[in-house]
């Protein structure tokens, strides 16, 4: 390894310390010792040419060589980079040294076959081809990393015949020609195009610590500089992600194993001449052979939130969306994407796609909607967002398009996956009602499947007959509004239902949840963390959601904690938000160590190797036929930590609330309504004690009070806030479909 790489690298090393953004390689393991690699990768920013090399050298153990643009060779720059194994691009021993470095396998190279930063992303021409914008107009990428590839491997074989056929003299010539000492070596290798991704997320221009540094320095930076420094500055930041991904090696011996260009194995004498000539079988191998490998490139493309959100404001029209409606298109997209298996996915879509429609708080979407009004690419007119016509003509010049149109090149780039823009596009123009249909059923059927996955998991003779725990819709042939409802702890949906029932009759559409780890086993609870009950509730929310706008969440105990929850997060997104006996403070102080004694179980685990004593605890409950007779500790530790983050959500409460407790609560301290009370944020709410002596106020005597008082709050609400639309209001009349629909005394 070279002095300079070497001094390099430790630079880098030190450098890439400095870093924030968070770095990802992936499908490095398609590489081999038999490889001699040409790495050829899209360009977006001058980091790329310094990250790159140190990358793969850190990830690869080889040192690696590129290419670079003539006019950096100069002065001490241009010795620097040549003793880094740099080449100019106006080299005339430029192909000569590539090609003698393949052949012998011991530097992999990089080349950039874009042939500079490709800052609008456009890359894709109306015909479908590959082209990019330089100097005023487009032209094709560089076929050079194809021709050096080409080369390389047509020179091996003519080796590999001269060593086969025992024409020593002539096999001398060629090892002189490429300084190669042994021709085994060469014999060994074999030339391969291994296509790179690199993509970064979010992209945004923004001020930045370089950008600060560089304008201390000077005080008229040029509109490009500025442009460079903004954007290149801000991907380097602890909110970027970059992702490079490594696609399948071509293997160009076997890319010229097709029969019409077999014969190009025997020409290693005339491809000076071949080259030269744009119409000879070479040419047409060069031409086929980069728009594979730029095909692949880009299909490598890591799909994000803000790909999928640009390409849909691109096919918006003239229609008007809502946020709602974005959010619902873009889970959709995902959703599909997904199904399908064939795009890769960036982690956040990955893993946490279904939080775009559950409408918690959104960073990222939010930056992203900022960054469209501010680039005026759509406007905001009433409680919608409206396209703005012509906002994507290219009206900047192209070295400061990534930061002044933005949107733009991130809709761009992902231009060249196949079937990509179709599939979003569909989605963007499909009627909003049947949208509804397709989220209502991908979420009403996961729950069910949810459910009945964990029922036959964790299935004992402790468990409860299925209707107990299933979730439930009930829908009236017109409904005013729409409520999640959530069920207490170590219950099940059938604890509502009476509520649920009466709700229905007064004319809402009603989900009972199942929180996660009910309704089945304790062992299948002892497995189960808040976060699930919430996710629970959220699915009801989408479910409910595609009904109507006039969302109401509430529940009874643990249910109206996580109602709490929820209103806190979603806030104007909902009508209203009820708690029955939700829990602030546990009256049994058994339960304030319930922490500590899961830490001890999971600690006696590790030295008795086994089940303890201390994982259940009895329980003696008023509705039998539902709760369960076990309460594992780690359940009441999760109850404690959903508690907690109720509570820091209270004062974000906007809409209105009603609170009830029971006087006499012996389960849930009844210092607990007035405390939850006091703590919500909204001047609009209502605390209501009745005098029970019972913690299950919603079943048996006296629940048709509690009844009446929700409904008579859920009036009031409506003429508090009667219109919170998030979207056109004929959807709030959509039907309920055939399929979904159940009768009153329906499970």
């Amino acid at each position: 390894m070279t002095v300079a790489f070497k001094t390099t690298k430790w630079v880098l090393n030190l450098a890439t310390k400095l870093i924030k953004a968070d770095l990802r390689v992936h499908n490095l393991e398609v590489l081999r010792d038999d490889m001699s690699v040409l790495y050829v990768v899209n360009h977006f920013t001058r980091l790329e040419t310094l990250l790159l090399p140190y990358v793969f050298n850190k990830h690869t153990g080889k040192e690696v060589w590129s290419m670079a643009a003539a006019d950096l060779f100069t002065g001490r720059i241009g010795k620097y980079l040549r003793t880094m194994g740099t080449v100019s691009t106006k080299d005339p021993d430029r192909d000569k040294v590539i090609v003698n470095s393949l052949l012998r396998g011991i530097h992999p190279w990089i080349i950039f076959p874009e042939g500079q930063m490709i800052k609008d992303k456009k890359v894709i021409d109306p015909a479908g081809t590959f082209s990019v914008y330089n100097r005023g107009s487009r032209r094709p990428p560089h076929r050079g990393a194809a021709v050096l590839a080409l080369r390389a491997e047509i020179y091996r074989h003519h080796m590999r015949c001269l060593r086969d056929e025992g024409r020593e003299g002539e096999l001398s010539r060629a090892q002189e020609r490429f300084n190669i000492e042994s021709t085994e070596d060469v014999l060994a290798k074999r030339t391969v195009i291994v296509p790179v991704n690199i993509t970064y997320f979010p992209i945004r221009g923004r001020d930045n610590a370089l950008l600060k540094l560089a304008r201390s320095f000077s005080k008229e930076l040029s509109d490009r500089a500025m442009e460079e420094l903004s954007v290149e500055g801000t991907i380097l930041s602890k909110d970027t992600d970059i992702d490079i991904t490594v696609g399948e090696p071509i293997d160009v011996l076997g890319f010229l194993d097709q029969p019409k260009y077999a014969a190009l194995l025997d020409c290693a004498e005339e491809l000076d001449d071949m080259e030269s000539d744009t119409e000879s079988m070479f040419s047409a191998a060069a031409d086929e052979l980069m728009q594979r490998y730029m095909g692949e490139i880009y299909r490598l493309t890591r799909i994000n939130y803000d790909h999928i959100f640009a390409t849909i404001i691109r096919y918006q029209g003239s229609k008007p969306f809502t946020e709602r409606r974005y959010r619902n298109r873009i889970y959709l997209c995902v959703h599909e994407l997904k199904k399908q298996g064939t795009h890769r996915l960036h982690s956040l879509l990955k893993d946490t796609h279904q939080n775009i429609i559950y409408e918690d708080p959104s960073p990222k979407f939010h930056d992203f909607m900022k960054l469209c009004l501010k680039e005026k690419l759509i406007r905001f007119d009433g409680h919608q967002y409206v396209r703005i016509r012509n906002s994507e003509k290219p009206d900047v010049e192209f070295h400061t398009i990534r930061a002044l149109k933005t949107t733009t090149v991130i809709a761009n780039e992902c231009e060249p996956l196949v079937g990509f823009r179709e599939l979003v596009q569909k989605i963007s123009d499909a009627p909003r009602k049947d949208l509804s249909l397709r989220i209502r059923k991908i979420f009403y059927e996961r729950d069910y499947e949810i459910f009945e996955d964990d029922y036959e998991t964790y299935r004992s003779e402790d468990s409860r007959h299925m209707d107990v725990g299933k979730p439930f819709l009930m829908v009236p042939d017109n409904y005013k509004a729409g409520i999640v409802l959530m069920h207490g702890y170590l219950a099940a949906p059938l604890e509502v239902r009476a509520l649920a029932q009466h709700l229905f009759d007064k004319g809402y559409a009603v989900y009972g949840a199942r929180l996660r780890g009910h309704g089945t086993a304790p062992e299948d609870l002892a497995q189960t963390h808040w976060e699930e009950w919430h996710e629970s509730m959220n699915r009801g929310y989408v479910i409910i959601k595609t009904l109507t706008d006039q969302i109401i969440l509430g529940g009874f105990s643990t249910g109206g904690c996580l109602a709490l929850y929820g209103a806190g997060l979603k806030q104007e997104k909902l009508q209203a938000v009820f708690s029955i006996n939700a829990p602030m403070k546990l009256q049994k102080l058994a339960a304030r160590f319930a922490p500590t004694a899961v830490s001890m179980n999971s600690l006696l685990k590790k030295f008795l190797l086994g089940k303890t004593e201390w994982d259940f605890v009895g329980n003696s409950p008023e509705n039998a036929h539902i709760n369960y007779r076990r309460n594992p500790l780690a359940g009441v530790r999760e109850l404690s930590q959903l508690m907690e983050a109720m509570e820091k959500q209270l004062g974000n409460i906007v809409v209105p609330t009603l609170i009830i407790q029971g006087s006499k609560d012996p389960i849930v301290h009844p210092s607990s309504g007035p405390d939850i009370f006091e703590k919500v944020g909204t001047p609009h709410k209502e605390l209501t004690i009745f005098e029970r002596e019972r913690h299950g106020i919603v079943n048996r005597g006296g629940a048709d009070d509690v009844f009446n008082r929700v409904t008579y709050f859920l009036e009031w609400a409506r003429r508090v806030r009667p219109d919170i639309s998030m979207e056109a209001p004929e959807a709030v009349a959509d039907p309920e479909p055939v399929f979904l629909k159940e009768t009153p005394d329906s499970a």
